[in-house]
């Protein structure tokens, strides 16, 4: 799995980043923020990526693609 810079957890208006270092058509997404956030997920190139989430829990999402890519995932 990728790796994420850790948000504040379990209040709502915390952030996390999610870096996705290699290609892939599904990212699991640990942010342990305790809420279901917002997500914007930018390709290598930066630009915004549409994809489908499952929001598994409060404090995880799997995002799924149509191919594979690397980039980073905002949380909020």
């Amino acid at each position: 799995y990728g790796q994420g810079v850790q948000g504040v957890p379990g209040q709502s208006g915390g952030t996390y980043e999610h870096t996705q270092g290699y290609a892939s058509d599904t990212w699991t997404i640990d942010h342990n923020l305790g809420y279901n956030p917002n997500v914007t997920i930018v390709d290598s190139a930066g630009t915004i990526v549409e994809g489908s989430y499952e929001y598994v829990n409060v404090n995880q999402i799997i995002a799924t693609f149509t191919s594979g890519f690397s980039g980073k995932a905002y949380l909020s």
